[in-house]
């Protein structure tokens, strides 16, 4: 994320930027309703759910040194609480919902953005932009973009954009944009759908008329330290961490 940042103001700079907007498009937990995802945890949600607090409070905050920032958030389909839902009412019973509401408590000054569903539409510079998981998208054909956009302008709404990610794999068309993970593949992505994909994330830049799509590779990060949440990676029990922790047995009282 710290990578994403930097090239993100890199990308600010050389643009003249003054506003960022932050779309998360859901699932910033995996599920854990599966074995293989039980046994691939490092920790369980509720705790990971503070981690990730922290994560997106840093890069929030590193973003907003150069520029004024809003967030908006959409719910994914891993990160759910319980059932999948299509209402509002279950939608947010979400993993990602908590995670942006966190985040609007701690940050007053910045300006956060959600329908607390599966489906948000913001304008950005004049562009409409639809926010989608993309779970409801199937193999994301240009029919089913097609049906989405259809959708939204029998109802007064058309839209110039969309973005989404649930599939680990970049792909950005004319309308229709699909970022990577941060975590790059995961087992589903790669074992199941056969898709081989890279840690990437997508920066759109939207002046007047025009819109520039770029994806940024995210899969090695020498050169970042990372941000600082050491102390809360130990207080959150991180499995990943507590392997290299010295193990102690006897607890000491001193009078």
């Amino acid at each position: 994320m710290q990578k994403f940042a930097h090239h993100i103001k890199e990308y600010a700079k050389f643009y003249n930027v003054s506003e960022i907007f932050i779309a998360i498009t859901g699932d910033l937990l995996n599920s854990d309703r599966r074995l293989d995802e039980k046994l691939a945890m490092s920790t369980n949600r509720a705790k990971a759910t503070f981690l990730g607090v922290h994560l997106l409070k840093h890069f929030i905050l590193d973003l907003n040194s150069v520029a004024n920032i809003s967030v908006g958030c959409v719910s994914g389909n891993e990160s759910r609480a319980y059932e999948l839902g299509w209402v509002d009412i279950v939608a947010s019973d979400n993993y990602d919902f908590t995670i942006f509401e966190m985040l609007r408590l701690l940050m007053p000054d910045i300006n956060f953005i959600t329908s607390g569903g599966l489906e948000l539409v913001v304008e950005v510079n004049g562009h409409n932009v639809l926010l989608i998981h993309g779970h409801q998208l199937g193999n994301m054909n240009n029919d089913k973009i097609a049906k989405v956009m259809s959708k939204y302008a029998r109802n007064g709404i058309i839209l110039d954009f969309m973005m989404c990610g649930h599939l680990h794999e970049t792909k950005i068309t004319d309308l229709f944009a699909r970022s990577s993970s941060l975590v790059g593949a995961n087992s589903y992505s790669e074992n199941a759908l056969l898709l081989s994909s890279r840690a990437a994330q997508n920066i759109y830049i939207m002046k007047d008329k025009e819109r520039h799509d770029i994806r940024i590779d995210l899969q090695h990060t020498k050169g970042f330290n990372g941000y600082p949440i050491n102390k809360e990676l130990s207080s959150y029990n991180a499995k990943s961490l507590d392997k290299t922790l010295k193990k102690q047995t006897v607890f000491k009282i001193v009078i």
